[in-house]
């Protein structure tokens, strides 16, 4: 993943992200009684939620970008084929390989892994080019998985957040007097579910995603297989002939 480009997502998140919070506190009630506003929860979450908002910050860079950047036809581009098929027809295998080579998508490295291989046995080449399928294969479960691990974090950092709340309210009910044992109850009940609703609110969209941008994954490597088979047919019989 180039890190400018994801910097730059980073960078326009971060500052969507604060103008909507802005925007947020702007419209609720400056001293209304009984009413929570957006930086009161901020407040009450403490570190952990500031975490948590962090991790949710990175996860909505992460998304856009593999929105505009992971998808079939990048990784796996029309024309592609077509033109690689007549350069081997035509007996051009330098050409081939090196369109391939000016190339950086999965399917352009995994035909060129093939070429490379050109007068071979057939085995030969379809070890390459699985190797290098296999290679690439795991770059993109790579590039997506840091959405799941984002998915997974987040609600335990909620646990964790709701956990010391209790801990603190139950601290409460041991220490303070009988006056203020319920109020500091429900202080720290409430800090601990902010905490928890934070985790929630950035795992779910993440793991949305993430399983969405799972199904483009799978999409691609199937397509990257059913081109690369049709490569090694066409090697392999002008091999033959």
């Amino acid at each position: 993943m180039p890190p400018k480009v994801l910097l730059r997502c980073m960078v326009f998140v971060t500052a969507l992200v604060g103008l909507c919070s802005v925007l947020a506190c702007a419209q609720e009630p400056a001293d209304a009684p009984g009413v929570i506003t957006l930086m009161d929860m901020v407040r009450w979450g403490g570190a952990i939620l500031w975490i948590t908002m962090g991790l949710g910050v990175i996860a909505l860079a992460m998304a856009i970008y593999l929105f505009l950047t992971l998808t079939p036809k990048r990784e796996v581009p029309p024309n592609l084929l077509k033109r690689v098929l007549n350069q081997i027809r035509s007996g051009d295998l330098r050409d081939a390989y090196q369109l391939c080579q000016d190339r950086d998508d999965l399917l352009a490295n995994v035909v060129s892994a093939g070429l490379k291989m050109a007068g071979h046995d057939r085995y030969v080449i379809q070890e390459a080019m699985e190797s290098e399928g296999e290679r690439g294969a795991t770059a993109l479960w790579q590039r997506i998985s840091y959405l799941n691990n984002i998915g997974v974090i987040a609600p335990l950092l909620g646990l964790l957040g709701t956990v010391w709340g209790m801990i603190q309210a139950f601290s409460s009910i041991a220490t303070d007097s009988a006056q203020v044992k319920g109020l500091a109850l429900a202080a720290s009940v409430s800090k601990a579910m902010i905490t928890t609703a934070g985790g929630l609110v950035v795992a779910i969209p993440a793991l949305v995603v993430y399983y969405y941008l799972r199904g483009r994954v799978i999409k691609i490597i199937a397509e990257v297989e059913a081109q690369a088979s049709e490569i090694v047919e066409v090697l392999t019989r002008g091999q033959d002939s």
